[in-house]
């Protein structure tokens, strides 16, 4: 046990006098060294330029920015957000771009079909609201009187609505078809069983059709025309 004691003191030891000599201090004079140049004239070109170079905005970039502080203004006030538009990424930008160009086509569309829709249904003027009312009380209308006034004041189209209104009472005056106000054309047509007078029937409802609720213009031709189609049933009706 003495000697393993021994020799771990021993190699302790020689451990100790190599660590000593490596730990030597350098104790020589140290004399600074002079560069041949300065370093504002070694280190030159544009890789050692580390300042950033800022161009100016041309006029488009600057009507561009313009426009796209005023969309993010909008669009904060609209939604109430709090976007900043130099804090935005261009993903971002793209995508908010694209959003409000959808918007946008949808505004439009949607101006579009509601002009379109209103054409369809009467072209939204007052002589729609009328001819309801003359289409509810068909039988106690006077249709002559209402023909002439529209024919006076050059309202064609509502002159061809009236005398086609003015067939329908005739029509079902002789019981040759059950008139309802919600009937379609094709309805009436279907119910004529003379097939003269249905073919007749179906010439003036093309018109009607045209000029009514198609955005085609009526004439006063269109509307002799309709009132002839009335003689042509009456002779036929009566013969």
């Amino acid at each position: 046990m003495r000697k393993i004691f021994f020799i771990l003191i021993f190699c302790i030891s020689i451990f100790c006098n190599a660590a000593a000599e490596q730990l030597r201090y350098d104790k020589s004079a140290i004399a600074p060294r002079e560069l041949p140049q300065p370093p504002s004239q070694i280190y030159t070109g544009n890789d050692f330029n580390y300042n950033e170079q800022i161009e100016e905005p041309d006029i488009f970039e600057q009507f561009f920015a313009y426009i796209w502080r005023k969309i993010i203004n909008f669009l904060n006030k609209l939604f109430d957000l709090d976007l900043r538009a130099e804090s935005l990424s261009g993903r971002q930008i793209l995508w908010i771009m694209l959003s409000a160009l959808l918007v946008v086509m949808i505004v439009i569309g949607a101006v579009i079909f509601f002009k379109k829709f209103r054409k369809t249904i009467g072209r939204g003027d007052d002589a729609t609201v009328l001819v309801d009312e003359v289409e509810r009380n068909l039988a106690e209308t006077d249709l002559d009187k209402l023909i002439e006034n529209a024919l006076t004041a050059g309202n064609f189209r509502l002159a061809v609505r009236f005398v086609y209104l003015k067939i329908l009472k005739y029509l079902s005056g002789k019981q040759l078809i059950d008139y309802q106000y919600q009937k379609t054309n094709y309805e009436y047509a279907y119910e004529i069983s003379n097939i003269d007078l249905r073919a007749i029937f179906r010439e003036v409802s093309l018109v009607f059709d045209y000029c009514w609720y198609g955005e085609y213009e009526a004439t006063e031709q269109d509307s002799l025309f309709a009132k002839q189609k009335f003689g042509e049933i009456v002779i036929l009706t009566d013969g």
